[in-house]
């Protein structure tokens, strides 16, 4: 990849800017990624500055092969399960743990919530 930057005054016209960006891309290669940005600089009157870093030079291009993927699957025995569903690994014990905290929720006992939720889950 290629990072322009483009540090001129007020004065700089677009056909500039332009002319500047179209010349890097003329060097860098199809595949190159070119970002041009510029910088105004009130003190640089009639002068342009331009900093390029570009990356990649003199590399072969590596093709990069993504990791294989495995399907685990869990199967759970003897449960709710409607046929044809498959519940995650630990879903039975989470369900546990959702009724019994929304039936301390459902009877209106709020008080709970008077201890701070880091306490509350090292008492779980």
């Amino acid at each position: 990849g290629i990072l322009v930057k483009i540090t001129a005054g007020m004065d700089m016209a677009i056909g500039e800017f332009e002319e500047v960006g179209n010349t890097v891309k003329s060097f860098a290669s199809d595949e190159a990624t070119v970002v041009v940005g510029t910088v105004i600089d009130q003190d640089m009157k009639d002068k342009m500055r331009v900093t390029v870093v570009a990356t990649g030079l003199g590399g072969q291009n590596v093709q990069r092969q993504d990791p294989p993927v495995h399907l685990v699957q869990h199967r759970v025995v003897g449960g709710d399960i409607a046929p044809g569903r498959e519940a995650a690994e630990g879903a039975v014990a989470a369900e546990s743990v959702i009724q019994e905290k929304s039936a301390r929720v459902g009877n209106g006992n709020l008080d709970y919530l008077d201890i701070p939720a880091f306490l509350r889950r090292q008492a779980d």
